[in-house]
């Protein structure tokens, strides 16, 4: 995309107006003719606006004849028509395409390295290794062999199960996908039995070895016998010891309480926001679209794309919850949502939520939030014979 627009600007486009009754039969004409039109808009049933490159305006003509509609410039882009406007500073026209002949040459380097992925691996690993692997600030783009380097980081590092390099613009993302762990070697050489977790209502039981002595739709508590290990069968003399196993699916229920106080401030962006641009790196970077920041307090997002640099600015107030109830709730239940999934283990499904408000002496929300989940309750339990 880049590239794209830089080329246009190279070779000069211009902004054109097309007014006719038959629109959608000259933007056909143009496709068909290899004609690139881009920034289309409709102004109206019979107006529409559109950028084309200097070259290809030239075939409009054809077109217009043919369809009978009307084309007009509106606007002229590009180099070719800043240095015509500035044919008598010819230093300043020197020095804007000594610029865009920097500009075009930096963005065949890459200047900035992300990792994305990681969890249990050494991220500072990581990048060592891409360093040793030629992949670093102010490489050369064409010298990275993408698919040999994600390879190396693979077998190099053992923690990695699957990782992909990809260049955009002058930035170079690796994400990467960690290994998953064995699971740990149960010993069944002892018999045990299984019990119930925590409180639930059965809803559904497999088991693979060991007696059950519970049914589906059966209330449990917790610590309760599930699934014994001494099975007593008889077609069977004696009493035959195994280690049981078994999944049982049971409803189970949670209570999360959280609270809120209406007197505490928070940020609220109004909208508004302020952009500035930047070309160079973080401790070298020189402006080159600017916008005045007029906002005592503002949120700063940076978006960083290689050798260019955005900076965001985010007009916020300084607000309290007390003059919006019901923003606060909505704030409660965000909270109250992060607290039950801190809560329920991996692998629960909640299958219900429901959500009580209540208020303390006009200064704090309380939210308390009832959550009913099907999860696993079998856990082991060690016999003594």
């Amino acid at each position: 995309m880049f590239l794209h627009i830089l080329w246009n600007f190279l070779i000069g486009y211009v902004v054109i107006q097309v007014e006719g009754l038959s629109l959608e039969k000259f933007i056909n004409l143009t496709v068909v003719n290899n004609i690139y039109l881009w920034g289309i808009r409709r102004q109206s049933y019979a107006i529409l606006t559109a950028k084309v490159n200097i070259r290809d305006f030239r075939q409009l003509r054809h077109i217009s004849r043919k369809i009978r509609c009307r084309i007009r410039i509106v606007d002229k882009k590009g180099l070719p028509f800043i240095l015509y406007r500035y044919r008598n500073r010819k230093m300043l026209a020197v020095g804007m395409v000594l610029f865009l002949i920097i500009i075009f040459g930096l963005s065949s380097f890459v200047w900035t390295v992300e990792v994305e992925g990681v969890e249990s691996v050494n991220q500072q690993k990581l990048l060592s290794e891409l360093y040793e692997l030629g992949v670093r600030p102010g490489v050369p783009k064409a010298s990275i062999d993408t698919l040999y380097i994600e390879n190396q980081l693979v077998i190099r590092i053992s923690g990695l199960s699957w990782a992909s390099l990809e260049i955009r613009g002058s930035k170079a993302i690796l994400r990467v996908k960690e290994s998953v762990p064995p699971p740990a070697l149960v010993k069944k050489d002892k018999p045990s039995n299984i019990v119930a977790a925590k409180d639930g209502i059965i809803e559904s039981m497999i088991v693979l070895d060991g007696q059950a002595v519970v049914k589906e739709g059966q209330t449990v508590k917790k610590g309760q016998l599930l699934v014994s290990g001494a099975i007593d069968h008889p077609d069977t003399n004696g009493v035959r010891y195994v280690y049981s196993m078994a999944r049982i699916m049971a409803r189970t229920w949670y209570e999360e309480k959280v609270v809120l106080s209406l007197k505490e401030p928070y940020r609220f962006r109004t909208g508004r926001k302020a952009e500035v641009r930047y070309i160079g790196w973080e401790r070298l970077k020189i402006p080159y679209y600017k916008e005045e920041v007029p906002f005592f307090e503002y949120d700063l997002i940076v978006e960083n794309d290689g050798i260019f640099i955005k900076e965001i600015y985010h007009e916020v107030e300084i607000r309290y919850w007390d003059r919006d109830i019901q923003k606060a709730k909505k704030k409660l239940e965000e909270m109250a949502d992060q607290t039950v999934k801190n809560s329920i283990p991996p692998g629960a499904k909640i299958v219900d939520k429901k959500l009580k408000y209540d208020m303390i002496e006009s200064d704090k929300i309380i939210a308390v939030i009832y959550i009913e989940a099907l999860e696993d309750i079998a856990m082991q339990q060690s016999m003594v014979n």
